[in-house]
């Protein structure tokens, strides 16, 4: 059953959070590996799990990320940041009951966090609301129709909890990369947000870069700006060279801006690391091949 309407803009957004995502007050060890900030704001966040997330996010590299995730649970069952990138690994896999069981951990995980960290608390807490409401959607759970009402009162749990963790720390690079990609991808499908204000966020208070400016890229292409999203995904290509989904990023602006050569020398870039992509991916990518092919053929 496909969904319709106002539960297909929740179907996506959920979608775009769980891909997008996979995103402290104590002092803590600069030795702890914070993909998000450094010296005494990091926490502690172990080396298996900050190797999962930059083999995901850093390189695009979805099928190394799956062989690390056992050795990151192992070191870091109760940090919410493994359990949610558990989550979307599952996601991707269609696994639902793993889903649900890892979405479910991280919610707890994060009520668990407390007050030794009441940011991360709330905003992990804001996480596995939204991670639930997807799987409320979907045909594992109730159903887009049927639980609908359901993931509707998660996401406002959601937005709650995000307010509290704003109101903790505004600034906060973790907070401001998780936020600014919930808000781009419901400005993108309902316009509720200003897609500026997401673009703000993520240029000026998130962290890494490759993930920030990937965000910005994605906000700028759909709003039609496309040289400033050439800029923005030139930036996060400089901290990723050979991320695989941001070339194709930029193969899609250079296609939508009438640059069908360097689109295409992209794309083939791109293509050559399907291996490591989801397959669902890879499909949309060698349907955007088949469509450069055309309109090359067509002039």
């Amino acid at each position: 059953m496909q969904p319709h309407g106002s539960i297909s803009i929740m179907t996506r957004c959920c979608r775009a959070a769980v891909l997008a995502i996979a995103p402290w007050i104590m002092t803590i060890p600069a030795w702890a590996a914070d993909p998000f900030r450094s010296g005494t704001q990091a926490r502690p966040i172990s080396d298996q799990t900050e190797a999962v997330f930059e083999a995901i996010f850093r390189d695009g590299h979805y099928r190394k990320g799956k062989d690390l995730l056992p050795a990151a649970l192992q070191s870091d069952r109760r940090e919410p940041l493994t359990l949610t990138l558990a989550a979307g690994i599952a996601y991707l896999d269609q696994d639902w009951e793993t889903y649900r069981q890892f979405s479910e951990q991280t919610l707890r995980a994060a009520q668990n966090l407390g007050d030794r960290d009441p940011l991360r608390s709330n905003l992990y807490q804001a996480v596995g609301h939204f991670l639930l409401a997807a799987y409320e959607i979907s045909d594992a759970g109730a159903g887009p129709f049927l639980g609908a009402s359901a993931a509707l009162l998660r996401v406002q749990q959601m937005f709650r909890f995000l307010d509290q963790a704003e109101a903790i720390d505004a600034n906060d690079p973790e907070l401001n990369l998780i936020r600014g990609y919930i808000e781009w991808g419901v400005a993108n499908n309902i316009g509720f947000f200003d897609s500026e204000a997401a673009v703000q966020r993520l240029q000026n208070r998130a962290a890494p870069t490759y993930l920030s400016y990937r965000g910005t890229a994605l906000a700028y292409r759909d709003s039609n700006q496309l040289p400033l999203a050439l800029t923005a995904v030139d930036r996060a290509l400089g901290a990723a060279p050979h991320n695989p989904e941001l070339l194709y990023l930029k193969a899609q602006i250079l296609r939508m801006s009438g640059n069908y050569e360097n689109s295409r020398s992209y794309l083939d870039r791109a293509l050559a690391q399907r291996d490591q992509l989801p397959s669902e991916v890879v499909r949309e990518m060698l349907a955007a091949s088949q469509e450069i092919d055309a309109i090359v053929e067509r002039q």
